[in-house]
C-alpha cells in the first residue's frame, strides 16, 4: 500500500454541497421538488451574450488555452484601474488560495485566518505542508482583527483575510482592514478574499484591489463563480503588485484557466448595469429572508453577502441541515445549530420558509416539496 503524507490522509475530502440528483436518489424525492441553497450559487444565469461567446469557443477545443489569460486580462485591468501584470489568474480563488500558500508556506510555516471562515484555507495550508492557527471570530461573528495581529509569530507566511467572511457573511470596515495591514510585518504576505466583493451595501467597506498593486505583502482575490453566475467555469482572479504576481505565479500549473472560462469571463465584463441589477435584487431578497428569521426569533450574523448565517433551535447543525433536506432544501451545516442559506429565486426563498416553518411547527411545507419521484 502507498505511503500517503500523514496531513493528506487525515483529511476529509471537502463537501461542495450535495448534488440535487444525489439527494433525489438517497430519498426517493422528485428532483425538480429540491432546490439547492448551499453553494452560495446565483439563482441566475450566464450574463447575457456569455452562453453564445462560450459555445463559439467549443470549436477551437482541439487547441490549448492562452495561458497568460491575455483578452480576458487586458479588458479586467482597464475595469479594475490596474495593469495587466498586476493579475494572476486560476481556477477559481480555491486554485489561487492553494497556489499562494505552496508558494510561501512549507514546513516549519504556519497561515492565520478567522475562524469559522471558508474552510479551503485550511486545505491550502495541509496541502502545502504547512501549519495553521484558526482564529476565532468576535462576538458578531466578524473577523477579530486584533486577534489574528496576536496570533502571528516569527513562522507566519500567510494571513488570509475574508472580507465579507464567508460563512457567516458579515464585513470588517475599509480603515480597520488597511490599519491591520499596515501593522503587520512585510514578510507577511496578507490575502484579501473578496469573492464576495460585489455584493456589499454598506459604505464602511471597499476593496483593497488598489492597494494590493502598491504593496509587495497584499494580494486580493476575486472570482466569477458568484455575482457572474460562471460557477461551474473555475475562474478567478488575484491582483497584486507586478513583483508579487511575477513570483505566485511560479507555484501554478501552466494553463489553469481553460479556454471556454476565459471567453465567458471576458463576455460578462463591461456590463456594470447589469452587475447593479443583480446587485439589488439580491439585496432585497436577503432582505426578506433576514425579516423572515428575525419574525421567528432565530439568531442570525448581519449580511452584507448572497447568503445568511443563522441559528436553528439545538446545537447540531447537521441535524437541523438533514431535516431541511428531508423537505427538499439543501443548506450547509456550519457548526453548534448555525447553518448557512444561500439567497435564492424568489421561488426557492418561499420554499425555503415554508420548510423553515414546517420545522418549526409554524404550519406545513409547501405540498410538492414532499413530492415523490415515481
Amino acid at each position: 500500500m502507498p505511503r500517503y503524507r500523514e496531513g493528506i490522509a487525515a483529511l476529509n475530502p471537502y463537501e461542495v454541497g450535495r448534488p440535487i440528483e444525489e439527494v433525489a436518489r438517497e430519498l426517493g424525492l422528485d428532483p425538480s421538488s429540491i432546490i439547492k441553497l448551499t453553494a452560495n450559487e446565483s439563482p441566475e444565469g450566464p450574463f447575457p451574450g456569455v452562453v453564445e461567446a462560450a459555445t463559439s469557443s467549443l470549436a477551437n477545443s482541439n487547441r490549448y488555452p492562452d495561458n497568460d489569460c491575455w483578452d480576458l486580462g487586458t479588458k479586467l485591468a482597464v475595469g479594475l484601474g490596474v495593469s495587466r501584470a498586476n493579475l494572476l489568474f486560476g481556477g477559481g480563488s480555491v486554485a489561487l488560495i492553494s497556489d499562494i500558500v505552496k508558494a510561501v508556506g512549507g514546513p516549519g510555516t504556519n497561515v492565520v485566518y478567522g475562524w469559522p471562515s471558508f474552510v479551503m484555507y485550511r486545505f491550502a495550508a495541509i496541502w502545502a505542508g504547512a501549519a495553521y492557527t484558526e482564529v476565532p471570530l468576535n462576538d458578531r461573528f466578524e473577523l477579530d482583527l486584533e486577534a489574528m495581529s496576536d496570533a502571528i509569530d516569527e513562522d507566519t507566511r500567510c494571513v488570509v483575510v475574508c472580507n465579507p467572511n464567508n460563512p457567516t457573511g458579515t464585513i470588517k470596515p475599509a480603515g480597520e482592514i488597511e490599519d491591520f495591514i499596515e501593522s503587520l510585518s512585510d514578510d507577511v504576505l496578507v490575502v484579501v478574499d473578496e469573492a464576495y466583493h460585489e455584493f456589499v451595501r454598506d459604505a464602511r467597506y471597499h476593496s483593497q484591489v488598489l492597494e494590493a498593486v502598491e504593496r509587495e505583502n497584499l494580494v486580493v482575490l476575486r472570482t466569477f463563480s458568484k455575482i457572474y453566475s460562471l460557477a461551474a467555469h473555475r475562474v478567478g482572479y488575484g491582483v497584486g503588485h507586478t513583483s508579487t504576481i511575477k513570483e505566485l505565479r511560479k507555484a501554478q500549473q501552466p494553463l489553469a484557466v481553460n479556454s471556454v472560462a476565459q471567453v465567458s469571463a471576458l463576455a460578462s465584463l463591461g456590463q456594470a448595469d447589469e452587475v447593479e441589477r443583480r446587485s439589488d435584487a439580491n439585496a432585497a431578497a436577503r432582505h426578506h429572508l433576514s425579516g423572515a428569521l428575525s419574525e421567528r426569533d432565530l439568531p442570525q450574523a448581519e449580511s452584507h453577502t448572497n447568503f445568511i448565517f443563522f441559528k436553528m433551535p439545538g446545537d447540531d447543525s447537521r441535524a437541523a441541515s438533514d431535516r431541511f433536506t428531508e423537505l427538499g432544501v439543501i443548506l450547509r451545516p456550519i457548526v453548534g445549530g448555525w447553518v448557512r442559506v444561500t439567497v435564492g429565486s424568489p421561488d426557492e426563498n418561499r420554499k425555503f420558509v415554508s420548510a423553515l416553518d414546517h420545522i418549526l411547527h409554524r404550519g406545513p411545507a409547501e405540498p410538492d416539496s414532499r413530492a415523490r419521484s415515481n
